[in-house]
């Protein structure tokens, strides 16, 4: 609900323009020089005249230029619900518009029209009321980021000030403009048109790299990615990101990733490699904004099924089982982001301390390489996590990880990298950091050979 009324401020300037300009008039239809003298009195009262429609034109320009603020969200990846505007004390409220069906309504990535340069106003930041499934309400800790990451000019992106949390469980930032308008996200995005951009980047950097097209999804939506290497390498690595389209931070991470490995660091891991890399793999939610976790009737990362619904995990799976067939696939990595206060860490396999041999051994030595190795901006924990709050047998198998470690061998290691989100440091770069460190533990990982017995 918006509030219509002219701010106060932009009134007070226009009264004292128009005073201004009336004054001016008056100075301009009896001017200072005259044919005959003036008493002193007279010249004083004139020049009192023209130093009041001075000072009322500067005072009227020393005021902040109000528009009226508008939120806008319809674009790729956009999503906001105006709560409401109050124009006069510059505050706005939002929530994570819910998409009925499309999962968690937590994301949130709008344009604020209508600022000016300099001013401050205040961003509150409230939890969608609607249940998004059956009765279950999200709790708003999903969509309230300790900093609201802001951009200028829609590409640079950097954190707020930390917000402050009130009892009414609203999160409130106080932002400065740095232009009429500005982008405000949850965190810094990353959208499909991303995604195309980044792999046409690195295709551009490598001539041999060949993007394809893995589906199009249920919505008509090209899902890309991108092939490096021989098909009948040595070495062969899938990672992919954004199973739930909310988590941001998993493409971010898979940015530096794809970027360290199309430099010269990784020059000797290309030639023995072949890797596939999926940018975004729910496609449709991330285009619409929407939070993908727990869709109806269920989510990206719970359809690893024997008949998925939907046509890129499908073609996933009929990938890996070619690559299975051919090679052999030494490593399979998710990227995700966790909860608010959850640190960087691995989810590893349920069996993990009931395994042996080849398998065992391999995946303790990718977790320590990868503790060895990712460090930036924050260590990741040197020991697995296990997702115990997934309880049945033929839901963990229909998870992504659970589905390549039973249709692989015991040489394969498959885990899901959980990226921490909640602080100012996990930035594009920050991300990014995170990315070029698992690259060099695949690097270092894969140099030791884990397919030997």
């Amino acid at each position: 609900m918006e509030n219509k009324k002219q701010p106060i401020q932009t009134a007070k300037r226009q009264i004292m323009l128009k005073e201004s300009r009336a004054a001016t008039r008056s100075i301009e239809r009896s001017p200072l020089v005259f044919e005959r003298p003036l008493s002193n009195l007279c010249i004083r009262k004139r020049f009192q005249g023209a130093m009041k429609s001075l000072i009322l034109t500067l005072c009227a320009l020393s005021l902040p230029l109000h528009g009226e603020m508008r939120v806008v969200s319809d674009f790729e990846g956009g999503n906001a619900e105006a709560v409401e505007i109050d124009q006069v004390n510059r505050v706005i409220r939002i929530m994570p518009e819910l998409r009925e069906g499309r999962g968690w309504p937590c994301w949130w990535f709008f344009r604020l029209e209508g600022l000016a340069v300099g001013e401050t106003f205040k961003l509150e930041v409230q939890a969608q009321a609607k249940p998004y499934r059956e009765y279950t309400v999200l709790a708003a800790s999903w969509c309230q980021p300790k900093h609201a990451w802001l951009s200028a000019d829609g590409s640079t992106w950097h954190p707020s000030a930390k917000g402050v949390l009130t009892p009414e469980k609203v999160m409130v930032y106080e932002i400065k403009a740095e232009a009429p308008e500005v982008s405000i996200a949850w965190g810094p995005p990353f959208v499909p048109r991303d995604g195309e951009r980044l792999l046409n980047e690195i295709s551009a950097l490598l001539p041999d790299a060949e993007v394809f097209e893995l589906a199009k999804t249920k919505g008509g939506r090209p899902v890309s990615g991108i092939r490096i290497g021989a098909e009948d390498a040595h070495h062969q690595v899938w990672i992919g990101s954004r199973q739930h389209a909310w988590e941001a931070g998993g493409s971010q991470v898979g940015r530096g990733f794809i970027r360290w490995y199309a430099s010269d660091e990784a020059k000797d891991l290309r030639s023995k490699t072949c890797l596939h890399y999926i940018p975004i793999m729910d496609v449709d939610n991330a285009a619409q904004g929407a939070g993908g976790k727990d869709s109806i009737p269920r989510d990206h990362n719970r359809d690893w099924a024997a008949e998925p619904i939907y046509p890129e995990v499908a073609a996933a799976q009929r990938m890996i089982r070619a690559i299975q067939a051919k090679q052999g696939l030494d490593v399979y990595i998710d990227l995700h982001n966790p909860g608010h206060n959850d640190p960087t860490f691995f989810f590893g396999p349920f069996a993990f301390e009931r395994m042996s041999g080849i398998q065992q051994r391999n995946y303790q030595r990718w977790i320590d390489l990868a503790a060895i190795n990712i460090r930036e901006p924050y260590p990741v924990q040197p020991k697995y996590r296990f997702a115990t709050y997934v309880k049945t047998d033929e839901e963990r198998g229909r998870m992504s990880s659970g589905w390549v470690r039973a249709n692989t061998s015991t040489s394969t290691i498959s885990v899901t990298l959980e990226t921490t989100w909640n602080s100012p440091e996990m930035s594009v770069e920050g991300y990014g950091k995170v990315g070029a460190g698992l690259g060099r533990a695949l690097a270092a990982y894969l140099a030791e050979e884990p397919g030997r017995n």
